[in-house]
């Protein structure tokens, strides 16, 4: 899929959640949304660090707060949001930490020669 055919979905989308954002409000948090996605931040979430990923992007397409009206007002003021970041920042966003996520499992190399493959009989211990 083209780069600019995932924005246009995400756009179509952030529309329906964000109904007074301008179409370059709508632009610039979509790209976000894909380049968050390509950090695979979604892997890493909680509760706190969805409501400020909400936060943000309200920042990002200049939405004000109080024109946000979520699907289910019951589940989303739950939690305060986090006080860090664990996905990039963009212009607009209010400065906050960034908390780098846990490393994930290293790869197993599909090299067999390779020492540090557990695979390998002769493999470093």
């Amino acid at each position: 899929m083209r780069s600019e055919d995932a924005v246009e979905i995400v756009r179509a989308s952030l529309a329906l959640a964000f109904p007074t954002a301008t179409a370059e409000g709508l632009t610039r948090a979509a790209e976000t949304v894909i380049r968050w996605g390509a950090e695979d931040v979604a892997d890493h979430l909680n509760g706190p660090l969805v409501q400020q990923m909400l936060e943000d992007l309200l920042e990002v397409a200049d939405v004000p707060p109080r024109d946000f009206r979520p699907a289910e007002p019951e589940t989303y003021y739950t939690s305060p949001p986090a006080r860090y970041r664990t996905w990039s920042r963009t212009e607009g966003m209010t400065r906050l930490p960034l908390l780098p996520r846990p490393p994930d499992e290293p790869l197993r190399s599909h090299n067999p020669d390779n020492p540090d493959n557990p695979d390998n009989p002769n493999r470093r211990r």
